[in-house]
């Protein structure tokens, strides 16, 4: 444990420079194109009826305010915010990633907007985890709170669906697919603002208006439930057990 300064200067003295870039361009290579996947991925014309997940993501990353604090909940959610999120300026991100702990965003979003009701707080749920804890947000109008939720709805348990695949078994529908109320609704009958949105041309629009609202709101975004995150690495095991799932879903089981 020291200075980093004076870490760094005494390690200088003792290595010798080295010309050899190779494996300094080939991590750019790679970095570039994951970034270059990301982008595409995060496009909101990628498709003209229906909205990808990480396009949601990376749109309310791009149009938050620049202290804004995002509140991630666990689940699939984690991954669309891990990767499309570009966290910037003094913006922050919290959510229960070493207890994984689901449905946790809105009431740490309730929390932090009470400690600083200036600053902008955004929550980024999924639709199972929201409705765990969905009456968190009667707080956030009885006490003022302006937080700002976004709803990642593709009806079901977007990680479960996959860990059921990837053990090569078809997606249960009961318990894993939901039949969701109506969000906006929901929030307008606690009090607050509520917004729908099912349509890429209306995403960024949606967002911006929501964004901007005064007190407690509610954005019920309607995202692809067959958006398969990106990973970084794929084993053969992987791949051949999850094929095997879908073809029993298509197969009836």
């Amino acid at each position: 444990m020291g200075s980093t300064r004076a870490g760094i200067a005494g390690l200088l003295d003792k290595v010798k420079a080295k010309d050899d870039d190779r494996f300094l361009r080939s991590s750019q290579k790679d970095w570039n194109s994951w970034i270059g996947m990301l982008d595409k991925k995060a496009d909101p014309a990628r498709s003209k009826d229906r909205i990808h997940p990480q396009a949601l993501a990376r749109m309310v990353s791009d149009l938050a305010a620049e202290d804004a604090v995002f509140c991630v909940d666990t689940g699939e959610v984690t991954l669309w915010s891990g990767n499309w999120l570009r966290p910037r300026g003094a913006q922050r991100i919290t959510g229960s990633f070493n207890n994984a702990a689901v449905g946790t965003a809105l009431g740490m979003a309730n929390g932090i907007q009470a400690l600083d009701k200036n600053r902008q707080v955004i929550a980024l749920c999924g639709d199972g985890g929201f409705t765990m804890l969905m009456q968190e947000f009667v707080t956030s109008v009885q006490h003022g709170l302006a937080l700002k939720v976004f709803v990642f709805n593709n009806s079901g348990w977007g990680l479960v669906h996959l860990e059921m695949e990837e053990a090569a078994l078809p997606v249960f529908s009961e318990g894993a697919i939901f039949k969701n109320p109506d969000f906006a609704m929901f929030a307008q009958a606690c009090g607050g603002r509520g917004f729908r949105v099912a349509r890429p041309q209306a995403l960024a629009e949606t967002i911006r208006v929501a964004l901007a609202t005064p007190g407690p709101v509610i954005v019920d975004v309607v995202v692809d439930p067959a958006e398969i995150p990106s990973m970084p690495h794929l084993d053969l095991a992987q791949v051949w057990k999850f094929g095997i799932g879908k073809l029993r879903e298509i197969g009836g089981g």
